[in-house]
């Protein structure tokens, strides 16, 4: 499994929502984020547009639109987050080829219920951190930080 820089602009991203979930109304604009965070406002959009496919933001357009989360930080999880931006976890070879599991020989059966197993812990690892956690992470990570 290869996470790429798009999830890790999608944590962060989703990170900044959460900042405020109890706020009525407030919706969080790319710009506003990408400055925040240092992200590309172009790429954002297209993470944001993963992300909106998932469920895991509503939009509003409009002056006063944006983006804010569909459900609450502590609902979210690392594993949702990752699926909706990379797609499954650790896909077994013949689930990326859009198989079934049954159009390869039989003796990689046994190699198809190892691999479950990792993507199993894997997905329960992930399962574990929450929206809600990463963001406080991070925001003591910042307020840790020293300008000069």
């Amino acid at each position: 499994m290869k996470l790429t820089v798009r999830t890790y602009y999608a944590v962060l991203a989703l990170a900044s929502l959460s900042d405020d979930p109890l706020v009525e109304d407030r919706w969080r604009r790319i710009e506003e984020i990408a400055k925040a965070r240092g992200i590309s406002e172009s790429f954002l959009l297209q993470v944001f547009q993963d992300l909106k496919k998932s469920g895991l933001v509503h939009s509003k357009r409009g002056a006063n639109g944006g983006y804010a989360l569909s459900r609450s930080p502590e609902s979210i999880d690392l594993a949702e987050i990752i699926e909706g931006v990379e797609g499954p976890i650790l896909p077994s070879p013949s689930e990326e080829r859009g198989g079934n599991g049954n159009r390869h020989p039989a003796s990689w059966r046994g190699l198809d219920r190892i691999w479950e197993d990792i993507r199993s812990e894997v997905r329960e690892v992930t399962r574990g951190h929450t929206l809600d956690v990463i963001a406080k992470r991070l925001n003591a990570e910042d307020s840790e930080m020293y300008y000069i």
